[in-house]
């Protein structure tokens, strides 16, 4: 019975630790004249987790640990930014 709790007991702290290190970004990405930018790319770095911005230039991404987001679009300097405790990103490219 103690081994069975102990057990449980590790598991329950291995889903809570693994929940915290997992967050949602959301955000728009817009151009220097306010313009939003459909289809630009946001990718947690060093993962293959991706997303792309919506007709509003929207996103919305689950990050698994990573703290950076690389934002890119054809034509424009891609940008790198820290999104540790941030649950919300505004980017101008």
């Amino acid at each position: 019975n103690l081994k069975t709790f102990r057990l449980a007991l590790v598991a329950l702290f291995t889903l809570i630790v693994g929940s915290l290190s997992a967050q949602t970004v959301k955000g728009t990405v817009k151009d220097a004249s306010g313009e939003p930018i459909i289809g630009a790319t946001v990718q947690e770095k060093g993962t293959k987790n991706v997303a792309v911005t919506d007709l509003d230039g929207n996103f919305e991404i689950k990050t698994s640990g990573s703290n950076e987001l690389q934002f890119s679009y054809i034509g424009m300097k891609p940008q790198t930014v820290n999104v540790t405790g941030k649950s919300t990103v505004n980017i101008v490219m």
